[in-house]
C-alpha cells in the first residue's frame, strides 16, 4: 500500500509558492511540478487510510512526499528520479513478478508507479475501475497512452480471477 505523507508547506502545495493557484505548474530542482492543493498532510485525518479499508493480507506502507522539497507519484521512486523508495527491492527479494495497481490519481501516481513497475521488469495491470484521474488538460488519454506504450496492462475489477 502506499500513503502520500506530507510536510507542511511541501513543494508541492500551491500555497507554498507565492501567487500560485492549484494546478498551475513551477520549477523545481528536478524540473516542472504541478502544484496541488494542500493535501495528506502527515498526521492528518487527510493523510490517514480509511478506517473501514479490509486490507488483511497488507505487510507493507510505503509513506511517499515526505521530503518537504521532492514530491513523489510513484510508488518506486521519488520524484527527482534518483531516490527509490525501496518497494522494487521489497517485492523482488520475495519474488513477486507481478503488480496490480489502484488508486488515486489515474494520471499521476498510478501512471508514474505503473512506468516504473514495467522499467523494474515487472509484468503490470493498472485496474481502470479502481482508479480515479484528476484529468487536468487531458492529463488521463496522455497517461493511458504512456502506460500502453510502456507495457502496462489495462483491466477491470471483473477481470480478475480469484483462486
Amino acid at each position: 500500500m502506499t500513503q502520500d505523507w506530507h510536510t507542511p508547506g511541501h513543494a508541492s502545495f500551491a500555497s507554498s509558492h507565492a501567487g500560485k493557484k492549484p494546478f498551475e505548474t513551477t520549477q523545481l530542482a528536478y524540473g516542472t511540478q504541478v502544484l496541488w492543493p494542500d493535501h495528506c498532510v502527515q498526521g492528518s485525518e487527510d493523510a490517514a487510510l480509511l478506517k473501514d479499508l479490509k486490507l488483511p493480507t497488507a505487510q507493507l506502507i510505503i509513506r511517499k512526499g515526505f521530503h518537504k522539497d521532492v514530491d513523489s507519484y510513484s510508488t518506486f521512486e521519488e520524484a527527482d528520479r534518483k531516490t527509490s523508495t525501496g518497494l522494487g527491492p521489497y517485492l523482488k527479494a520475495r519474488g513477486v513478478d507481478t503488480v496490480f495497481l489502484t488508486g488515486l490519481a489515474t494520471d499521476f501516481c498510478v501512471l508514474w508507479s505503473a512506468v516504473d513497475a514495467r522499467k523494474l521488469g515487472f509484468t503490470t495491470y493498472v485496474i481502470e475501475d479502481a482508479t480515479r484521474a484528476i484529468d487536468l488538460n487531458g492529463s488521463l488519454a496522455a497517461a493511458w497512452k504512456q502506460m500502453t506504450e510502456a507495457g502496462v496492462k489495462r483491466i477491470q475489477s471483473g477481470d480478475i480471477q480469484v483462486a
